[in-house]
């Protein structure tokens, strides 16, 4: 199991430029998606691997922050292509402003902790509070995010990413004594858990969008992205305990619409890691196993296909630090 861990790592710095950014090699065409990137580099800050080169990818995020982008949004950062001659294009959009940001607050606390770097977060708290900033630009008074300035969808998986990014700065602020500010964050994490449950909350499960003029749309069970996919980010995010009564039924649910996730990880048929990541927190241990051993055998002994890609093995990584906690006799 170290063998591999340390070879996901490897992997997935193998794609980092010598600016610091990560690639994603979609089919044709290598682009730099930071939301991509933070997943990618959350699994080797986990395991306290490669910090050197995540810290120049926390530098690149930040020396590219927009102020403000073409929105009027401060704190947002564009996805970028490789022109011909491997300069980095910026391509004046990005999915979403709210999760880009959170996500990266939460990657800088994985940094933090794996290395304890106090001297570095705290020589740039003034960008990481722009980048605060940029992650709640869009909250609205229901105390939901929007996905962007020109985009006004309530996404499930962007405001369960909002939560824990607001959680994640809070804790960056109480480690550096800012523990007055640190309350105001935490309060509006609250907030957005609480909006969470009572907005979305819906047919076993939760409602992936709220559109506009408030229309909810009901999860399709069937429908896997982003309907079922949606379902685990309570789970992934922490707006949910594993050991909560919700998270164990809303587990169940998934487990009844796909009882053979775990076997789905050919190239043609592949799942998420992100869902093998929820089950090892949710402790249903047997199908991690199952899972990372046809992983194994049809992604990463085959030269990792799409559509494995970076982000794929970050949250791996993180599955396997979550199942070896619980299991240390592996």
């Amino acid at each position: 199991m170290e063998a591999l861990i340390r070879q996901e790592a490897d992997w997935i710095l193998s794609q980092q430029l010598s600016s610091g950014a990560v690639v994603t090699a979609y089919p044709g065409q290598a682009k730099i998606v930071p939301y991509f990137a933070h997943l990618a580099l959350y699994g080797p800050a986990a395991w306290g691997l490669h910090l050197p080169r995540i810290q120049a990818y926390l530098h690149w995020y930040l020396s590219r922050l927009e102020r403000p982008d073409r929105f009027g949004v401060t704190g947002t950062v564009y996805d970028y292509y490789l022109d011909e001659k491997g300069m980095e294009v910026p391509t004046y959009g990005y999915d979403s402003s709210d999760s880009y940001a959170a996500t990266f607050l939460t990657l800088v606390r994985f940094y933090y902790e794996a290395g304890g770097d106090r001297e570095w977060v705290e020589a740039h708290w003034p960008e990481l509070e722009v980048v605060a900033g940029g992650m709640l630009a869009t909250l609205q008074k229901d105390n939901l995010t929007l996905a962007r300035p020109d985009w006004r969808v309530k996404y499930l998986m962007d405001n369960c990413e909002v939560y824990r990014g607001l959680k994640d700065y809070a804790w960056l602020l109480i480690k550096a004594g800012k523990e007055g500010e640190a309350e105001r964050y935490e309060v509006l994490a609250g907030k957005v858990k609480k909006a969470l449950e009572t907005k979305m909350r819906c047919n076993g499960g939760y409602c992936p969008a709220i559109y506009r003029a408030g229309l909810r749309r009901r999860p399709n069970w069937r429908r896997w992205y982003p309907d079922a996919l949606a379902q685990l980010f309570p789970i992934i995010t922490g707006v949910l305990h594993p050991q909560e009564e919700n998270a164990r039924r809303l587990y169940a649910n998934f487990l009844r619409n796909y009882p053979d996730w775990y076997l789905q990880t050919k190239p043609e048929n592949f799942l998420t890691t992100l869902v093998v990541y929820t089950a090892a927190l949710m402790g249903d241990n047997w199908r991690v196993r199952r899972y990372v051993e046809g992983l194994e055998e049809d992604i990463i002994g085959r030269g990792h296909p799409w559509p494995y890609h970076a982000a794929e093995a970050g949250v791996l990584l993180l599955a396997l630090k979550t199942y070896l906690a619980g299991n240390s006799s592996y």
